[in-house]
């Protein structure tokens, strides 16, 4: 069986996720004790958290209702673990009953092989996505702000202002950043508004989440209709302008292989391809995660 990792004993397993923790900053930020998260680790393990064999992190970006993040670390030829964690997922004894996707980032990359044993009787759907890095400001959004918009935090004075409607996606950050408001707590974000109508309109919206340990994860996005205006970089710069002012030494952004849009984006802000890794991909329901298999060329 597997069994949860009571907060006292989180510092031993530290040492199985070091080089998680350099590359997934979502996961650095768990076991910091900055950000919500669940550890497991193997029955063995539960006895001798000094040396711990394999273990798993879980957390998630926007609610557990929008999916899971799962970090996978240690010795993946670990049966007992993963034929046990294979039956904890689909019993829903580690993840809640609304989890509809499972997000798997491995040490080792690829989990030794042993990754169809922990989806199994589904075959694994396997993602190559680029992580890239800033470790300074390299792009001036100032100068690229178009007329007639407006660069401002993204935090609860956005609901103050007249006329302005929050994307559901805005709203619901913000409430959340609000909840878990701590001292070592220092997630942000900015939101480009275009201010040339009536009322004004969120175009464009950038995150840095998971800040820890001197780091942080870059997010952004950008309303359908104002796509192609370089609105999404300008958020995203500011983003990147105002972590580096707090002292953070890098920024972490990931994307998929597949998404050259995305890429132009990255290098538009001057940030560094570091590495490719692969996502394993578990959909909750079969169907979906067997079309998703047979579009990953599976």
């Amino acid at each position: 069986m597997i069994h949860q990792v009571p907060i006292a004993g989180i510092s031993q397993i530290r040492p199985l996720f070091q080089r998680l923790t350099q590359s997934q900053p979502m996961c650095a930020a768990v076991l910091a004790g900055v950000y919500p998260g669940k550890v497991y680790v193997d029955e063995v393990c539960l006895e001798h958290l000094a040396q711990p064999r394999t273990a798993l992190l879980t957390t998630f970006i926007e609610s557990e209702t929008h999916g899971t993040w799962c970090f996978l670390a240690g010795e993946p030829a670990n049966d007992a673990f993963n034929r046990s964690l294979n039956s904890a997922i689909y019993s829903r004894q580690i993840i809640s009953a609304e989890v509809p996707i499972l997000l798997f980032s491995c040490d080792p990359d690829d989990w030794g092989g042993q990754m169809d044993a922990i989806v199994d009787p589904r075959p694994p759907v396997w993602i190559l996505r680029y992580r890239f890095v800033s470790r300074g400001v390299g792009f001036d959004w100032r100068a690229a702000l178009p007329p007639g918009y407006t660069v401002e935090p993204m935090d609860d004075s956005l609901r103050r202002l007249p006329g302005l409607e929050l994307p559901g996606d805005v709203s619901a950050t913000i409430s959340k950043w609000q909840a878990m408001a701590a001292p070592r707590f220092m997630d942000f974000g900015f939101v480009v508004l275009d201010q040339a109508g009536p009322e004004p309109m969120v175009a464009s919206w950038a995150t840095v989440d998971f800040v820890a340990a001197g780091a942080g994860d870059l997010g952004f996005f950008t309303q359908p209709e104002y796509r192609r205006r370089g609105l999404g970089t300008v958020a995203a710069g500011a983003a990147l302008v105002h972590g580096f002012a707090l002292g953070l030494q890098r920024v972490n952004w990931t994307c998929d292989a597949g998404n050259p849009g995305s890429t132009r984006t990255a290098e538009k802000l001057g940030l560094e391809r570091v590495e490719e890794y692969h996502l394993a991909v578990l959909i909750m329901d079969e169907a979906q995660h067997m079309a998703l298999f047979r579009q990953q060329g599976g």
